[in-house]
């Protein structure tokens, strides 16, 4: 079982950013297409858990996150707050 092993991520790319030695002297970037969308920077835990398949779409329509699927990331959501 993966209960236990999430921490704050509900997406897999979140940990290999952070643990990745080539980022360990990645300069901070200036690429607007990088930036978070408002929306996803304005959502909150209960955001997160209501959460449906158009605001998926919407929210990730053309992203990484896309490939993980609805359902993958709700399941991912779900082991988070079962953990807080």
């Amino acid at each position: 079982s993966f209960k236990g092993q999430w921490e704050k991520w509900i997406f897999g790319c979140d940990i290999c950013q952070d643990v990745c030695p080539w980022n360990r002297s990645a300069k901070t970037h200036h690429e607007p297409l990088f930036e978070m969308s408002e929306s996803l920077i304005k959502m909150r835990k209960s955001d997160w858990e209501v959460m449906d398949k158009l605001d998926f779409k919407a929210l990730f329509k053309g992203t990484a996150v896309e490939r993980t699927g609805y359902k993958g990331l709700k399941r991912n959501i779900k082991f988070m707050t079962d953990e807080s």
